[in-house]
């Protein structure tokens, strides 16, 4: 029998989370990512191609500049890197730095807080690799006793069948010599990343490195 009373009110929706045990995704959260911010500098002649290198390691093979523009001063871009098997992403700030000595006044505070480099010459262009013993000296002449991981990099390998052209053989040749990791690129083909990622990977390392020898100081 009713004893006239409305029938009571259904039970209010559950607050966010509480149907899932405080956890409205479940499994499915994942730690917030460690973010560690690398700041790299391209060193090598004008016309090397270090800002195409640039461009389509951040853009894709669709970044590839049609027309030549030549860097003056400095440009910056920025590309994330996910380190496998982790929750960390390297974050790369790339310095395109131009390729004239008028402008190493500007380069210089760039080349002494950097944490990784990148020389490159161009595969076609022979002098473009003499000259990379003076940009290297100049680097570390600028940085004294500070370390610094770094590549090279033979850019356009696309015209490996040109006379002249310097060979793999030489590249590694003077990347061993100083203790350097080498690497064949072509931006035209979209074919960059592998320095890339190599020099974010390295500073994850040494990040590690480092935290360790922090935490045995306790």
């Amino acid at each position: 029998m009713s004893d006239g009373l409305p029938p009571p009110p259904p039970p209010p929706p559950p607050e966010d989370g509480e149907a899932f045990g405080g956890n409205p995704f479940g499994s499915l959260v994942q730690p917030a990512p460690l973010i560690l911010r690398c700041k790299v500098v391209l060193l090598g002649d004008s016309a090397t191609g270090k800002t195409s290198l640039a461009k389509v390691f951040q853009g894709g093979a669709t970044n590839f500049p049609k027309n030549y523009a030549m860097t003056l001063g400095i440009d910056t871009l920025v590309k994330r890197v996910n380190i496998p098997e982790t929750n960390v992403v390297v974050e790369l700030y790339i310095i395109d730095c131009g390729g004239f000595s008028v402008c190493q006044d500007v380069l210089r505070p760039q080349w002494e807080t950097a944490n990784a480099m990148m020389l490159v010459y161009d595969v076609a262009n022979p002098e473009s690799l003499s000259h990379l013993e003076e940009w290297y000296a100049q680097l570390k002449h600028a940085r004294g006793e500070s370390a610094i991981s770094g590549v090279v990099i033979a850019t356009k390998t696309d015209l490996m069948d040109r006379p002249g052209c310097i060979s793999v053989e030489q590249g590694h040749q003077f990347s061993s010599e100083r203790g350097l990791e080498f690497f064949e690129t072509c931006s035209a083909k979209g074919i960059v990343d592998a320095p890339f990622h190599f020099l974010a990977e390295r500073f994850y390392q040494k990040y590690g490195e480092r935290k360790v020898e922090l935490e045995n100081l306790h």
